[in-house]
Parts: structure tokens; C-alpha cells; sequence
């Protein structure tokens, strides 16, 4: 009997012993770890699985319109760094064009372009100088490279453009070589829309409008657009598709031109 219950004291030590060193002992543990974290795991994912869709999609919501505003800055901030180059240059050009007696009756007042919201919205530009410069409106706005727009509204130190590609602006042109006499109007989206062309007229793509002179708004002989599409339409005349000669988007300064008239 006294070795019986000494046999079962070596057995309980031993088996105490390889529970607490053994791998298997370690193995157990973390098998029953690993079962339990998982568990629960499955268990939260089914219980939440709802919620967790959700707040996914409005996730991915968020990060989407996060994306489009900040494509939208850095777009506008890459168009503000162009406007920003050569601005030295630009303004002694048309202080050359203003020497040379290019806009002969007229006295340009020289400003500085603002691209701000109605740029992009309405087709609209805001510029420096206002009726601080006697600037009025229906004054014509020019720059080195053709026609931009008229005067559209004067406040005390600033003015508000509308560009030629304005649906509500019009203007009377010319073919540069035929001298073809022929009505503007803005399209939206930097497209400017001559229509009632005679079909013997020969226009095609590239050629330049320009302006007739006859207004008294502009001067003759300025380039106000290029020919970019010919298309034949039912009322027995073709239209014209057309892009400004000016390149809106790196606009620097302008020159307003004030009739000496």
C-alpha cells in the first residue's frame, strides 16, 4: 500500500511535469488560443456584418468626393502657377502693341487677370482695374493674341469680363482672307458657334475669324477664332465650330480698349 501511494505521487509529479514543459503542452495552449480568438472574431464579423457594409460604402463615399476636390485644387492650382509665369513679358507686349498704334482710336488701359469662380461657371473673368481706371462698359478686352470679350460689369477697383465664349455674347467677324461677313456667338466650353454660311463660301478648318472693325467696339483685323469643325445643316446653310485664338487658362494681363470716340 505504501508503495502504491508513492507510485501514484511519481506518476502525478511526472505527468505535472510534462503538462508544464512538454510540446505538446505549448501546442494545446496555443490551439486553444488560436480557436478562441477566431471565435470570436466570426462571431463579431456575423454579428456587425451590417454595420460594417455600411460604414464601408460611406468609406469609400467619403474618400471619392475627397479625390474630386482635391483633383479640382490641383487642377486650379496648376492653372494659377502658369497664370503666374511671364507675367513681366505679357504686359510689355501689349504695351508694345499700345506704341506701336495697333489700336489706333482707342486708349488701352492695361490689367491684370483674375481666374476665379464664374471663370469656370459662367464663362465670365474678372480683372484688376475698375472705374478707378474710367474703365465702362461694352469696352472691348483684347490681349497679344486676339479678342477676349466686353465689359460686362464695372465696380470701384475691379471689372468683370465676358468672354466671347459666353452663350449670351456676339460678335461680328470675318474671314481672314475672303473677308466673308458672318455672326459669333459663344457656345460654353471654349467653343465659339458661327452659323448661316454660305455654302459657296469656301471656309474650312484652321481658318481665322477675325474682327470686321465695323462696330466701333474693336478695332478691324483681330484674330477672334479658329475654325476647328464644318458641318452642313437642313436650313440650307453650313455652321462653324470654332476655338478662341486666346488661350484663357494662362491669361496674364489684358488690355481694355477705351475709344477715343
Amino acid at each position: 500500500m505504501h508503495r502504491f501511494k508513492i507510485g501514484l505521487m511519481l506518476l502525478s509529479i511526472g505527468l505535472i511535469f510534462i503538462d508544464k514543459y512538454s510540446p505538446v503542452s505549448r501546442l494545446r495552449d496555443n490551439i486553444a488560443v488560436f480557436l478562441e480568438k477566431n471565435t470570436s472574431l466570426m462571431l463579431y464579423r456575423v454579428q456587425n456584418y451590417p454595420q460594417l457594409v455600411i460604414l464601408k460604402v460611406q468609406q469609400q463615399q467619403e474618400l471619392a468626393g475627397q479625390n474630386v476636390q482635391l483633383k479640382k485644387q490641383v487642377e486650379e492650382y496648376s492653372m494659377l502657377l502658369k497664370q503666374s509665369k511671364n507675367q513681366i513679358q505679357d504686359a510689355k507686349l501689349l504695351n508694345d502693341l499700345s506704341q506701336k498704334g495697333i489700336y489706333e482710336d482707342f486708349s488701352p488701359i492695361i490689367a491684370k487677370a483674375v481666374l476665379d469662380v464664374n471663370f469656370f461657371v459662367n464663362n465670365q473673368l474678372l480683372i484688376d482695374q475698375g472705374a478707378n481706371k474710367d474703365i465702362k462698359l461694352g469696352y472691348a478686352v483684347v490681349n497679344k493674341d486676339g479678342v477676349i470679350g466686353q465689359i460686362s460689369n464695372v465696380n470701384p477697383n475691379n471689372s468683370q469680363i465676358r468672354l466671347i465664349t459666353n452663350p449670351d455674347y456676339k460678335i461680328y467677324v470675318e474671314h481672314s482672307v475672303s473677308k466673308t461677313k458672318m455672326l459669333a456667338q459663344g457656345g460654353g466650353n471654349n467653343t465659339i458657334i458661327v452659323r448661316y454660311i454660305d455654302k459657296n463660301d469656301k471656309i474650312k478648318i484652321g481658318d481665322i475669324l477675325e474682327t470686321t472693325g465695323l462696330d466701333d467696339i474693336y478695332p478691324a483685323q483681330i484674330p477672334v477664332a479658329k475654325v476647328t469643325k464644318v458641318f452642313y445643316e437642313n436650313n440650307g446653310f453650313n455652321s462653324a465650330i470654332c476655338e478662341p485664338v486666346v488661350d484663357f487658362r494662362q491669361l496674364q494681363y489684358v488690355s481694355v480698349l477705351k475709344s477715343d470716340s
